[in-house]
């Protein structure tokens, strides 16, 4: 009796779906969630137009309230775990135990619309020690999860703008304070004007490095024309911004990669009309005495005022890079009792570069699109990179691998520059936001795993995708149409002898 042939049709139905199953890889996998590769990373930035330590004019007028760790005019931007938040506002910190006045402007990504948040700020008043008259806050965050592709781009920008602050300038509850010249003449005045204008700025940033990678970089700088202690009056002291302040971390992911970048502002002083030595790289600091009162019925007081640059502490591990500084110091003492210490451009930076996870992201499969060309999360008006004037991090003048610098020179990449020395190029306009720069398109990403910038192949294996994943279902399927020739020949001998026997 002849054996059926179905018997040999359905083992081959089966093989020939199995082939099919272990061709399908061979279609090149797009790079979704599962192939975004750069890990996780933080970064946050501040700056303040005036970090109050101690503002207390009880020596001088007992009775008088005081002012404690108050910053003014905060520029605030901090990412982490996938999102990135924007913070701008006129103070931070309680004013005579009451919540700081005036509107804030707040910005959170992802989740809000696109363009950032902009609050005008009313008159600021510090129960009559310190005052305002009126500012703008400005506050962008930006997220996509691009940036866990290795995209690159603006991640948080704030910027905050105040006009008239002045400290113990006389109101009607806080007497002003009183230069009183060598003939015991009293002028009513401030103890400290700043601006006109003054304004800070904060960014964070995604930036590519040299060699293909992911870096973290975080600024943060301040614009301010300059200030004036006892203005108007004989005494004056008055102290002309020359270089704005800026400050600039970027974490490559070691320590010689990472790079601490500090520009000290500089000072053309003059006291009484006369000009001093001016504060800068040689000279770091500057003292000088008068008389001062703001009680009627008490005698005046001999103060001593002391004007220092600062310098920036600043820590990098493998892990992590952090700084602060504070731009320019102004302390008024009299005797052992301190009146005020109030720093000027008072900077904080840190970030944490993203680790390398998975398998490699081929560059022209990172997820993309048509309407936010810059992969920003926010379309084409999102931001660009960093504080104005910097050059690219990590360019191709410095190898890869090269130890960064702690303090590297000011005009060396990564530099950020919102005020690029003005004896020469004229500097920013002070009281203007420290000025975002024009839109740059996001570099592509980089591949992760593996030796970083050899082309290896990450461990466990390469990525199903491409020309890897063509070769495996290949490969996969002449050994599957091998059996497949060999099943159906032995199938064929067996029939012919069995009709033999028959």
């Amino acid at each position: 009796m002849p054996i059926p042939r179905r018997a040999v049709a359905r083992p081959l139905g089966a093989v020939t779906a199995a082939a099919l199953a272990l061709a399908g890889p061979a279609t090149p996998a797009s790079a979704g969630g599962s192939a975004c590769t750069i890990g996780k990373f933080t970064a946050t930035s501040q700056a303040d137009l005036a970090k109050i330590s101690v503002l207390d004019p009880g020596p001088l007028a007992p009775d008088l309230p005081a002012l404690a760790d108050v910053r003014i005019a905060p520029a605030h931007g901090d990412v982490t775990a996938g999102r990135s938040l924007a913070t701008a506002s006129y103070t931070h910190g309680e004013l005579l135990g009451l919540p700081s006045p005036g509107a804030v402007a707040t910005d959170r990504a992802p989740g809000s619309p696109a363009g950032g948040v902009h609050v005008p700020l009313a008159a600021l008043n510090a129960g009559g020690l310190a005052s305002a008259t009126l500012g703008k806050a400005t506050a962008e965050a930006t997220w996509t999860d691009r940036y866990r592709c290795g995209r690159t781009g603006p991640l948080t920008r704030a910027t905050t703008m105040v006009e008239g602050l002045s400290v113990l300038g006389g109101t009607r509850t806080v007497p002003a304070i009183q230069a009183v010249s060598a003939t015991q003449a009293a002028s009513r005045t401030s103890l400290l004007r700043v601006g006109p204008t003054g304004s800070t700025q904060s960014a964070t940033d995604l930036v590519e490095l040299a060699g293909g990678r992911i870096g973290v970089r975080s600024g943060a700088g301040i614009a301010l024309g300059g200030l004036t202690l006892f203005a108007g009056t004989p005494q004056e002291i008055s102290a002309k911004v020359v270089t704005q302040p800026t400050l600039e971390v970027v974490a490559g992911g070691s320590r010689k990669r990472s790079t601490v970048t500090y520009r000290p502002a500089v000072l053309a002083v003059t006291s009484a009309g006369k000009a001093v030595p001016g504060l800068d790289g040689d000279h770091t600091s500057v003292s000088l005495d008068l008389l001062g009162k703001m009680a009627a019925d008490r005698p005046a007081s001999r103060l001593s005022v002391r004007l220092s640059l600062g310098s920036p502490n600043q820590e990098i591990t493998d892990a992590e890079v952090r700084a602060d500084a504070a731009a320019l110091r102004v302390e008024v003492r009299t005797g052992p009792a301190c009146l005020l210490d109030v720093a000027l451009g008072h900077l904080s930076v840190a970030a944490a570069a993203p680790g390398r996870v998975g398998a490699s992201v081929p560059r022209d499969q990172v997820p993309a699109d048509a309407s936010d060309p810059y992969g920003s999360g926010r379309g084409a008006d999102s931001p660009g990179s960093g504080l104005p004037g910097a050059d690219s991090p990590g360019s191709d003048a410095a190898d890869a691998d090269s130890p960064g610098s702690d303090v590297p020179d000011a005009d060396s990449p990564g530099s950020p520059s919102p005020g690029s020395d003005s004896r020469d190029t004229g500097g920013p306009v002070a009281g203007e936001p420290v000025g975002l720069p024009a839109r740059t398109a996001p570099s592509g990403p980089v591949a992760a795993g593996g030796n970083p910038g050899s082309g290896a192949p990450p461990a466990g294996g390469l990525a199903l995708t491409g020309a890897n994943a063509a070769a495996v279902g290949l490969g996969g399927l002449a050994l599957v149409v091998g059996g497949l020739v060999t099943l159906f020949l032995t199938r064929r001998r067996r029939t012919g002898a069995h009709t033999a026997q028959r």
